[in-house]
């Protein structure tokens, strides 16, 4: 690995009645250890460019214009494949970043249905279990969610990449949910955080090689205390 050199990937995807849900907005941004941008990447996949954004992202056709503002703003550009496989292939030569991404086992599986090889990145982890293993755990970011409202439905703390970067950085506004933006406003925020808590990254790399199928496991009380980072994700 070359030193603290990181790579943050976030995803939109795509929504198709009955078939894969695949990529359909790419960010990735590289940051050194103290969160400066070396390089960074955000295109819209040019395969799956005739497919609906997942409605989750809210009324496909008010997303379809929002990136086409993005498009009209040159913020955005299409990109084969192929083309997003070259770049990061670039990147893995150039940087030896280490992978991650705000649930990665979800951006690293939407990524494997598109053909796009984050795979290559071998060491990497899951920054929103390490969030959930400190940041998180802090009594002040308790105190925040509850003058913010920010709960699940059944009532436990929050523990969403946008709140919990709206908690580091409270100037933020909430997440624009497109990839780059994501990836490098407010997820390497929490990344800077998380890197900077920890005596070694061999303790964030136990987090999680990014298997979809791992699960992230809190941390028992005597593991907390040897430790703020759990021993496996």
């Amino acid at each position: 690995m070359k030193k603290h050199t990181y790579i943050i990937v976030d995803v939109e995807t795509t929504f198709t009645r009955g078939e894969t849900d695949t990529v359909a907005d790419f960010g990735a941004v590289i940051v050194d250890r103290q969160n400066r941008i070396i390089d960074s990447l955000g295109v819209l996949v040019t395969e799956e460019s005739e497919k609906d954004f997942h409605f989750a992202l809210g009324n496909p056709k008010a997303t379809k214009d929002k990136y086409q503002l993005l498009l009209n703003a040159g913020k955005r550009s299409y990109m084969t494949v192929a083309e997003i496989n070259d770049w990061l292939e670039m990147v893995a030569l150039k940087y030896s970043p280490v992978l991650t991404a705000y649930n990665i086992g979800f951006d690293m599986a939407k990524c494997r249905n598109t053909g796009i090889y984050l795979d290559r990145f071998d060491q990497r982890f899951c920054l929103w279990g390490a969030a959930k293993s400190t940041i998180c755990l802090e009594p002040e970011y308790a105190d925040w969610c509850a003058q913010n409202m920010a709960y699940t439905d059944s009532g436990n703390l929050s523990t969403k990449a946008d709140y919990v970067a709206q908690y580091l950085d409270p100037t933020l506004p909430p997440e624009p949910h497109t990839a780059l933006e994501d990836a490098r406003d407010y997820e390497s925020i929490i990344l800077y955080r998380i890197i900077n808590c920890p005596s070694t990254r061999a303790q964030i790399l136990k987090l999680g090689r990014g298997n979809p199928c791992l699960l992230y496991t809190s941390p028992s009380p005597r593991d907390r205390q040897k430790s703020r980072m759990p021993s496996s994700a």
